[in-house]
């Protein structure tokens, strides 16, 4: 099979993640953390990493966006940006699950054939976005917005749980148990998304670019702070 450049993209939190692969190998990875800037950020990143690898935009083969859920204007922004570029390439599109990217970017840190792996991602207050994987990234739950509490997955009695993203700091402030773990500084990488990304290419699990929308969970909605309309 020909060789596949695959690029990479997430901006379903404050990081704003692009990663260059060739089929499942990772060639170049550039993250930046500016809040609100995702907008200038992207195309910038995509210009710099296709530059410092001699690349034009029209030899990528396949484009790969974190689908959610996180954050409503960074998954606006990096999917509408990208589906411009397939619409013009005339390339494809796969959709990887932003939990499942920090599932797998969790394993780094972990060892234990039996863990079950609860990537959270905040979603305000209380409440986080969140699913449960085992160590070999099969589902054992579908996405949910969970509004967390002392007794929240009580009932993984005989398992390590592994907690981690930028969800999991406010339950680990309201539970103590020897069977939970908390992993710090996770991030949904794009540089997790590769293999990921390849496995949809040959499989030739494609998005429709018309149709496809982000994961977001929960509807959006506006709420009035201080005399202004800010979005959640």
């Amino acid at each position: 099979m020909e060789s596949c450049k695959i690029l990479c993209v997430d901006t379903t939190s404050d990081f704003c993640s692009v990663s260059l692969f060739e089929n499942q190998n990772l060639i170049e990875n550039i993250n930046s953390k500016i809040e609100r800037s995702h907008s200038k950020l992207l195309i910038k990143i995509i210009d710099d990493i296709l530059n410092k690898n001699k690349l034009k935009i029209v030899e990528i083969d396949l484009f790969a966006i974190s689908k959610g859920p996180g954050s409503y204007t960074g998954l606006r922004i990096g999917l509408s940006s990208i589906k411009g570029f397939c619409y013009a390439l005339e390339k494809p599109l796969v959709a990887i699950n932003t939990l499942k990217v920090l599932a797998k970017s969790a394993l780094e840190y972990i060892d234990d054939n039996n863990a079950v792996l609860c990537p959270m991602i905040d979603a305000r207050r209380m409440e986080v976005y969140t699913k449960s994987f085992d160590f070999n990234l099969n589902e054992l739950s579908n996405d949910q917005a969970l509004i967390l509490e002392e007794d929240t997955f009580d009932h993984f009695k005989d398992k390590n749980l592994y907690f981690f993203g930028d969800g999991s700091n406010k339950f680990n402030e309201i539970v103590n148990r020897k069977n939970f773990i908390f992993i710090d500084n996770i991030n949904a990488d794009s540089k997790f998304m590769g293999q990921l990304s390849y496995d949809k290419f040959l499989e030739e699990n494609f998005e429709d670019l018309s149709s496809f929308e982000p994961n977001y969970i929960k509807d959006f909605y506006l709420i009035k702070k201080k005399g202004k309309w800010k979005r959640s």
